[in-house]
């Protein structure tokens, strides 16, 4: 058993949700307006959430264990449009980096409510600062849904705000759309300049390209004289926001998961597979994401693009709150879900078909589509290829 395997293992199973029920307590309220507090009175500033994997980096480098971090958990992962696929994107030569900067920055959320962050942020030996700050509790911890639900748009007033990420093209694309400006009217702000920065490689190789990134990072932050950042680049956000934040005088905050919510993508613009949890604040009509998605990656593999198409529509039939995140095996197989699901699975064959059987890759791709539509009963193509497939594994148990 690795290292990770074993702390895991030493945490009690998941019962409920993932991140825990929807919470709307005037607690979180409350902490939401704090760091807005923060965040306005206080230059340079940096918020950042340590998420369950960065924790299990964090402890692996604390047992001088960061050795045994696999090459998975730095790399971009498999291609598969079904499966929740997520890591930090570090490898064990950013660790000390890492570890220096969660010491010192201004306002940690240790994401409690995030099993496993629940049973082992008490093992972490990390000690903040003088005048640092963090959750208060458990039940405000995952602040960054409630501060983006209630007090993003209000902060951003009048403010020259920079989107940095792989999903930062599909957020300026789809800016630009009457459906995203109906869906979006509550929460994206209206009276302030936007800045748009797609990741160096689209966050790809960040592991590599991590300095290089900043490089770049700082050029935009020092050409559009950006106030605050938001950086959705996994563990690279935090090294790279604590450090720019100090050396340009500004407010970096870790935004995480959140430019997907206001994407309503349903994979990272990184990767190939399915998001590992989706935050929710609207939905954007399947056509209007993906003619964005497509202006936005246009040298996409047929198989690559066939992924991201799979991820949008199972991405309709996740459970949703509004202002909460639920981790990808969390499903919502309501009639009006599986209704919109079919609808756009119409538009899908339209658009899409003649990728289904272009190569092995694509073929493969898709036919774990429809094993997901069998398995959960949500088309009647999904449904025969489930019986074919059984079908098929009897015949070769008979021929044994």
């Amino acid at each position: 058993m690795s290292f990770e395997e074993n702390i895991l293992s030493s945490c009690p199973p998941p019962s409920g949700p993932m991140f825990g029920p929807v919470d709307r307590s005037s607690d979180r309220i409350n902490e939401a307006k704090r760091i807005t507090k923060l965040m306005s009175q206080n230059r340079p500033f940096c918020f950042l959430r340590m998420g369950d994997m960065e924790l299990r980096y964090l402890l692996s480098y604390q047992e001088d264990k960061i050795n045994e971090i696999s090459t998975y958990n730095f790399t971009d992962g498999p291609l598969s449009g079904t499966s929740g696929i997520g890591n930090p994107g570090l490898g064990p030569k950013h660790a000390k980096r890492l570890w220096g900067v969660y010491e010192q920055t201004d306002y940690v959320d240790f994401h409690e409510r995030n099993w496993p962050n629940e049973f082992l942020v008490s093992d972490l030996k990390l000690v903040q600062r003088s005048g640092a700050t963090r959750n208060p509790d458990k039940n405000t911890s995952c602040i960054f849904l409630t501060w983006v639900e209630r007090e993003f748009k209000s902060y951003c007033e009048g403010r020259r705000i920079g989107f940095v990420g792989a999903e930062a093209r599909i957020l300026e694309n789809l800016s630009k759309t009457d459906q995203f400006k109906a869906a979006s009217k509550d929460y994206w702000p209206d009276h302030c300049e936007i800045f748009f920065h797609q990741a160096r490689n689209d966050g790809r190789d960040l592991d590599a390209n991590l300095d290089l990134v900043k490089q770049d990072l700082s050029s935009f932050v020092i050409e559009n004289k950006i106030d605050t950042l938001f950086i959705s680049l996994g563990g690279g956000a935090k090294i790279i926001g604590f450090e720019l934040s100090r050396e340009l005088g500004i407010c970096c905050f870790d935004f995480g998961a959140m430019t997907r919510a206001l994407t309503y993508s349903g994979c990272d613009g990184n990767r190939f597979a399915r998001s590992p949890h989706s935050p929710f604040l609207y939905k954007i009509p399947f056509e209007t994401y993906m003619d964005a998605l497509e202006r936005a990656f246009p040298k996409l593999t047929s198989a690559q693009l066939l992924a991201k198409v799979h991820g949008q529509l199972i991405l309709e039939v996740m459970k949703k709150d509004v202002g909460w995140t639920y981790a990808s095996r969390e499903y919502d197989f309501s009639d009006k879900n599986k209704a919109l699901f079919r609808s756009y699975c119409k538009l899908y064959k339209a658009r899409y078909k003649h990728l289904f059987s272009q190569n092995c890759e694509t073929r493969k791709e898709r036919a774990s589509f429809l094993h997901f539509c069998g398995t959960h009963r949500l088309s009647v193509e999904g449904y025969l290829f489930i019986v074919e497939f059984k079908l098929k594994s009897l015949a070769k148990k008979l021929l044994k």
